[in-house]
C-alpha cells in the first residue's frame, strides 16, 4: 500500500512538472509579444495625434488663405471646419495643457464667425494671431 502511495505521488509530481516545463516558456514567450505588440500600438497612438494636429494646421492656413484671397464664404466653412475639429481634439487630447490651450483658442470663434460674417476685410488682421497660436500649439515636439 505504501508503494502504491509513492507511485501515484510519483505520478502527480512528474505530471505537474510537465505541465510547468511546458506551460512556463509559453507564457513567458506571450509575454515578449505583449510586450512588441505594446510598441507599435503607442507609435500609432501618437501618429494619430500629430495627424489630428496637422489637420488642424491645414484648415486655419485654409482660412487664412480665403481670407486674403477675400473668399469669405470658403473662410467661413473652413472657419467651421477649423472650430469643429479644434472642439474635438480637445476633447480627445490626453495633455491638459494643451487642452486648456486649444480651449482657449476655440473662444475666438466667435469674433472671427462675426467678422466673417460681415465679410469684413479685417477679418484677416482677427484670423492671423489664431492662426499662428494653432501653429505654435500643433507643431510636433522633437
Amino acid at each position: 500500500m505504501k508503494m502504491m502511495k509513492v507511485h501515484v505521488t510519483l505520478w502527480i509530481v512528474l505530471l505537474a512538472g510537465g505541465f510547468l516545463a511546458g506551460f512556463v516558456p509559453q507564457y513567458l514567450k506571450n509575454r515578449a509579444l505583449q510586450a512588441k505588440l505594446e510598441s507599435p500600438q503607442k507609435t500609432i497612438a501618437a501618429l494619430e495625434g500629430q495627424m489630428q494636429m496637422s489637420e488642424l494646421r491645414d484648415l486655419a492656413s485654409l482660412t487664412l488663405l480665403e481670407l486674403s484671397r477675400q473668399n469669405y464664404g470658403l473662410a467661413r466653412d473652413y472657419s467651421n471646419q477649423y472650430y469643429s475639429k479644434l472642439n474635438d481634439v480637445a476633447n480627445t487630447v490626453q495633455d491638459a495643457n494643451l487642452k486648456k490651450s486649444l480651449e482657449e483658442l476655440a473662444t475666438t470663434r466667435d469674433s472671427l464667425t462675426t467678422s466673417l460674417a460681415a465679410a469684413n476685410p479685417a477679418s484677416l488682421s482677427a484670423a492671423q494671431p489664431i492662426v499662428l497660436k494653432t501653429f505654435e500649439l500643433t507643431r510636433p515636439a522633437k
